[in-house]
């Protein structure tokens, strides 16, 4: 059935009073999905069995979530069951059984948002209320203590240098690497070596290979499907012209589907309005792991933004500042 772990876990939630801000942050980022922006408070690494865990407090509005963290593969957990107390300073002290779950239940560590975001697997473990807050917590502070089984899989253990997360900007596939030379000036996508295609944007043109836009892109692949059909493919070349997406963003998007990568300089001096174009690009060729990467860099500018307004709310009798808040 394979191996029984037991562990007990004691641990000291100190400053409750001064999570309350952290905590509508949190809200706010949650609702944008900004998971990796999460301000979380963690406890441990502890070893249960030969299974590394963590637990993690994270503030969401009011309330106090803690959430049990897998360090390692989350195949290797077959069951699980825990007993969630907190020490009751109006009973002398005595612990209070807040959650709990049966050991008989299968539970599994799923990769969702918030757990990739976060960069672990994790279960939901409990929380407290504001209430609960005031009630348990002693000098703004509170103790909890959790009790863990865990039943493992012996036989479906990854391997030690397993990766359990795949990140999430990278395709379900890694492109062959074109750009082998070691200067960007020789690639095929620079040079166009053996190019059968043309892209014409604007005035500027850009040679390309329909094999490989094919293999990266759907919607290339479908439009590619159609000339095939309306014009005489024999043809050494063709040119197309590209609408509604300007030069450099298709320069970038070129150089995304060849090399699964930005130009090293792209980070460094793109502004926001950059990487929307990008995003939009992507969304129309179907290229997911550009979209994953423009939607985390403007989820940032999103979250930092709301970040600065929450900040500035205590300055609401400035009246350019409320408006601007309020709309």
């Amino acid at each position: 059935m394979g191996s029984f772990a037991e562990g007990l876990y004691t641990f000291e939630t100190k400053e409750v009073s001064t999570l309350a801000p952290q905590g509508r942050i949190n809200e706010e980022l949650f609702k944008i999905k900004s998971y990796e922006r999460l301000y979380t408070i963690r406890y441990g690494p502890f070893t249960l069995g030969n299974i590394k865990w963590e637990i993690r407090l994270i503030p969401r509005g009011e309330n106090l979530l803690y959430y049990l963290c897998l360090l390692d593969d989350a195949v290797v957990v077959k069951k699980f069951g825990y007993i969630s107390l907190v020490q009751d300073h109006s009973t002398n002290g005595d612990w209070k059984i807040v959650d709990w779950i049966n050991l008989n239940k299968e539970v599994g560590f799923e990769v969702t948002p918030l757990a990739e975001g976060l960069g672990l697997p994790m279960v939901w473990l409990t929380y407290f209320s504001k209430s609960e807050q005031e009630k348990y917590s002693k000098d703004d502070c509170f103790l909890n203590k959790f009790v863990i089984w865990v039943i493992a899989d012996d036989s479906r253990k990854a391997p030690a240098n397993a990766v359990h997360l795949r990140q999430p900007h990278q395709p379900e596939f890694i492109s062959p690497n074109l750009s082998v030379p070691s200067t960007a000036s020789s690639t095929l996508l620079v040079t166009g070596d053996f190019a059968d295609i043309i892209f014409l944007v604007k005035e500027d043109t850009f040679a390309a290979h329909r094999c490989v836009l094919a293999a990266r892109s759907s919607v290339f692949r479908a439009e590619l499907l159609t000339l095939e059909k309306d014009i005489n493919m024999s043809m050494n070349s063709l040119c197309v012209s590209v609408r509604n997406i300007d030069r450099l963003t298709f320069k970038h998007l070129l150089h995304f589907i060849y090399t699964d990568t930005l130009p090293p300089d792209f980070e460094e001096v793109t502004p926001p309005e950059r990487y929307h174009r990008m995003f939009v690009a992507a969304l129309r060729f179907k290229i997911e792991g550009l979209k994953l990467i423009c939607e985390k860099k403007l989820t940032k500018v999103v979250a930092d933004a709301m970040i600065t307004a929450i900040d500035l709310s205590e300055y609401h009798e400035f009246g350019l500042l409320e408006i601007v808040q309020h709309d």
